[in-house]
């Protein structure tokens, strides 16, 4: 008998009738976006894309949360060349999803961080519920990658007051309001809420959702989209370089995350 273990996958997919459900399953990681995943999401992409069994996806959590963003645990300091060719195969697969032919549904609960945004941001629709929190990461080791995606959403004003402050958070209702989600329901409405959205959309003929959506997403294409979103790896790549980022690398080294994390928050200004 065997002694090997069975890695359970990062993503899983479950089909019901036309609705696909894409599930990223690291909940003890609160779905933090690694490699495994990435590869995962791959698989699941590719294989639903060629399946006219299936008219629409949903992406959605396992666990306690969508995503926190980047997984940063086996961070590593790379070149600004390295780094800027990260960043872009991060942006190409969120283009991919964005691109993808078949509508994709964000069901969003929990928490929504950082590159958990971007994952959402690029998708069709986001429904969500009161109880989620969107946001951004508690220190600034960054900038020019993930809140350019908001900003298509919400509006610049607003992209900028919640992205130049470090740590911010909205709830679901005010994700609503602002615009980055297209639903907010009560709290244990989610899935009901989600699916029929969802089928609703499936009773569309599958080419002409196809055509749909490519028409929509040529306008966004027409205002900039793809040129905006292929810039943050540049700038992001930029800003790592900055003194300022350096200090807060060098105290998360001094003090642990959670320790940096209350370095900064009792700075005075």
């Amino acid at each position: 008998m065997s002694n090997e273990i069975v890695k359970e996958k990062a993503v899983l997919v479950e089909k019901k009738g036309r609705i696909a459900y894409v599930i990223l399953n690291r909940p003890e990681k609160l779905n933090a976006l690694n490699a495994d995943l990435f590869r995962d999401l791959d698989y699941a992409l590719d294989d639903l894309e060629h399946d006219d069994s299936v008219s629409v996806l949903i992406i959605k959590g396992s666990g306690r949360a969508f995503s926190v963003g980047y997984d940063v645990e086996k961070y590593k300091s790379p070149s600004v060349i390295e780094d800027k060719n990260n960043l872009e195969q991060y942006t190409r697969r969120w283009l991919r999803i964005w691109e993808y032919p078949k509508p994709i549904i964000a069901q969003v609960h929990g928490y929504a961080l950082a590159g958990g945004t971007q994952l959402l941001a690029s998708c069709d629709i986001v429904i969500t519920d009161e109880d989620t929190q969107f946001g951004f990461p508690s220190l600034p080791l960054g900038g020019g990658f993930v809140g350019i995606y908001w900003g298509w959403h919400i509006g610049h004003q607003r992209a900028k007051m919640l992205d130049l402050t470090a740590g911010s958070r909205i709830s679901g209702r005010e994700a609503e309001q602002y615009g980055i989600a297209a639903k907010c329901v009560n709290s244990g409405e989610l899935e009901e809420e989600t699916l029929k959205i969802a089928k609703g959309i499936a009773k569309t003929p599958l080419d002409i959702l196809k055509l749909k959506k490519q028409a929509h997403n040529r306008i966004m294409d027409l205002q900039g989209f793809r040129t905006g979103v292929m810039f943050g790896p540049e700038q992001d790549a930029i800003i790592h370089t900055a003194d300022g980022i350096k200090l807060v690398q060098q105290k998360i080294s001094e003090l642990g995350l959670k320790g940096a994390i209350q370095w900064f928050n009792e700075q005075e200004v």
